[in-house]
C-alpha cells in the first residue's frame, strides 16, 4: 500500500512537470538612439523564438539561438558587474542587455569595447532588422 502510494505520488509529481509551462527568457536586447531615433526592444526565448516590442514571438535561425546562448555566457561576468560603456559619439545607438545574470548597456563607438559586447552588438542590429521592420 505504501509503495503504490509512492508510486502515485512521483506519478503525479512527472505528470505536473511535463504540462504546459513556456520557454524561459534567454536574453533581452533593446536598441535607443541613433538616425531614426528608434526604441526597439527584443526578447529572445531559450526554445529559438524572438520577438520585437512585445509582438508575438517568432521562430528564428539556430545560429542565431546559439549566438545568443554564447552572447549571454560572454556578458555574464559584465552582467554580474552592471557594466556600463558610455560613448563620446553624439546621437550614437545606445544598447542593453538584460539576462538573470544581470544588465549590460554600451553606446555605438564606446572605446576599448570587450568581444562580448561586439558580438552581442551584432546580434542585436541582425534581429532587429529581421523582427522590427
Amino acid at each position: 500500500m505504501r509503495r503504490a502510494a509512492g508510486i502515485a505520488l512521483v506519478a503525479g509529481a512527472l505528470g505536473l512537470a511535463g504540462c504546459g509551462g513556456t520557454a524561459g527568457d534567454l536574453l533581452a536586447l533593446e536598441i535607443s538612439g541613433g538616425a531614426g531615433n528608434v526604441h526597439d526592444q527584443l526578447r529572445i526565448t531559450d526554445d529559438g523564438r524572438a520577438s520585437c516590442n512585445g509582438g508575438r514571438l517568432v521562430t528564428i535561425e539556430n545560429q542565431q539561438l546559439l549566438a545568443a546562448r554564447e552572447d549571454k555566457r560572454l556578458l555574464r561576468p559584465l552582467a554580474k558587474k552592471a557594466a556600463t560603456f558610455p560613448g563620446a559619439i553624439a546621437g550614437a545607438r545606445g544598447f542593453v542587455a538584460r539576462s538573470q545574470d544581470g544588465t549590460v548597456s554600451w553606446s555605438e563607438g564606446a572605446p576599448r569595447l570587450p568581444t562580448a559586447i561586439g558580438r552581442a552588438t551584432l546580434l542585436a542590429i541582425e534581429l532587429e532588422r529581421q523582427l522590427c521592420r
